[in-house]
């Protein structure tokens, strides 16, 4: 069987894919938005046309386990092996109710391709561990770690649960886009994921010896007799990285002369528990109203909208006109956001439709944002410019609202933007996204929509990258449609 990729790969891919589908283990160390999980995607299909693999094991950040399943993998892999497919969604809230535990059974069972996505915190659970060793010994898996920066600490739980999994794999792949977030030492346990002795190829036995080799260490004394070892600088880099180039591949979107302007992903998310119980709630009275003959108004049916978009982000009026108010517990979208911000180099563009989501998202980052909409002063304005497009030692973080910053700024300095909450207005959609694509921009720019499933965010998510304005097509009649 020889393998055809459903999707022409970029000039960076095929040659990757050329070098390195024969390999047992790899890392893609590829800048965000440079197309890894394509080139996952294809190196999978190569192994299943050799006979190699007849399994997917995905661990990723909860939400990205889910795109590979619903996004991924439908858009990449060829109809002849995805018409073989059966594939199984860890939620970790409900692994051990039945259903799940029927699904996850046949999908060891099963014959043909069998895909599995589950998340680190998922991963380390008793029920995690105990089927997902079963996974990979009674299947032939390729095991991929997503933004396996993850594992970066080798005395973390999560680090060594891992790493003692790995074992029960021959074919393996680690991706990310920040291999070392905080310095060198972040490289060792994710490349001892794909192979346990490879860093005593250059004398190093243990983390203890990787350190010393490539830290330069100090005693900082304390009071009271006190002190501890503190990394001052880092040494043997041209070691270390000569190293690297026998197993990972680092892609920056500078190295990538085909790469396309805009690169659009998605990232989703699970509404709490409460959240789902206000949501169907209010989607319930709405349905009553509509089935009893109440007549909306394009304008009022927006309205009502606004409130299953507002429920998704974490809070709801008092009443009809009263403040809004904290739903209790945890905020799903804003965690998420966290997490993408932390995965993600350099400046990052965040649009908020909501002056509450920006409140929230400038609580959680303090100094590291700058905020631009309609409570910014002219001079308040400016600044957030300035620090953020102007000064590479500013703000990293460029928070802003749409219909204030959406026209005339430009804000190349970004090549992530990121869309916490949309509106339905698509000349706001698309003058925001050219904030950053425009001249003088030297890279191509990844937008990211966050979305809950099983609410409005997929639907006007879809709507507007296919440029609908969804303001203008919303009626009283459709309503129905979007909840």
């Amino acid at each position: 069987m020889t393998y055809t990729p459903k999707t022409k790969p970029m000039s960076h891919q095929a040659a990757e894919l050329h070098i390195s589908a024969d390999l047992d283990v790899r890392a893609i160390l590829w800048e965000q938005g440079t197309g890894k999980t394509k080139l996952t995607i294809d190196t999978l299909g190569e192994k299943i046309a050799r006979g190699e693999v007849d399994a997917l094991l995905i661990v990723a950040p909860n939400g990205v386990h889910r795109n590979w399943i619903t996004d991924e993998l439908p858009k990449h892999l060829p109809d002849e092996i995805a018409k073989t497919m059966r594939s199984h969604l860890w939620f970790a809230g409900k692994a051990a109710n039945k259903g799940q535990t029927r699904d996850r059974e046949e999908l060891i069972k099963h014959d043909g391709l069998a895909v599995l996505a589950i998340t680190y915190e998922a991963f380390l659970t008793k029920l995690g561990k105990l089927y997902t060793k079963r996974f990979l010994t009674q299947r032939s898996v390729f095991f991929v770690l997503d933004e396996a920066q993850r594992i970066k600490n080798p005395a973390a739980k999560r680090t060594k649960t891992i790493l003692a999994a790995g074992a029960y794999a021959k074919h393996k792949r680690i991706l990310s886009g920040t291999p070392v977030p905080n310095g060198p030492f972040d490289i060792y346990a994710p490349i001892k994921f794909l192979k346990t002795d490879f860093w005593k190829e250059i004398g190093c036995g243990n983390f203890a010896a990787f350190k010393a080799m490539f830290g330069i260490w100090q005693r900082i004394e304390l009071s009271e007799g006190r002190s501890f070892e503190s990394c001052v600088a880092f040494q043997n880099l041209e070691i270390l990285n000569k190293q690297l180039e026998k197993i990972a591949s680092r892609v920056l979107k500078e190295d990538v002369l085909d790469l396309p302007p805009k690169v659009y992903q998605k990232r989703y998310f699970e509404l709490t528990p409460e959240q789902r119980r206000l949501y169907t709630s209010l989607r319930e009275e709405m349905m009553v109203d509509l089935e009893s003959g109440e007549v909306l108004t394009a304008a009022l049916a927006i309205v009502r909208l606004l409130r299953f978009q507002q429920i998704t982000s974490g809070y709801l009026p008092d009443g009809d006109d009263g403040p809004l108010i904290d739903i209790p517990g945890a905020n799903p979208r804003l965690d998420l956001l966290s997490e993408i911000v932390d995965d993600t180099p350099g400046k990052i563009i965040i649009w908020c439709r909501f002056s509450r989501d920006i409140d929230k998202i400038m609580e959680r980052f303090g100094d590291l944002a700058v905020r631009y909409d309609g409570s910014s002063s002219d001079e308040e304005r400016a600044e957030a410019i300035d620090s953020f497009q102007n000064n590479p030692e500013g703000a990293r973080i460029f928070v802003a609202n749409p219909a204030a910053a959406g026209e005339g700024l430009t804000l190349h300095a970004a090549k992530t933007v990121i869309y916490y909450s949309n509106s339905f207005n698509l000349s706001q959609r698309l003058q925001s996204e050219d904030r950053a694509h425009r001249i003088g921009q030297d890279s191509s720019v990844t937008y990211i929509d966050l979305i809950a499933p099983g609410t409005i965010d997929a639907k006007l998510v879809a709507a507007l990258r296919d440029k609908l304005n969804v303001a203008a097509t919303i009626t009283g009649d459709s309503i129905k449609e979007w909840i």
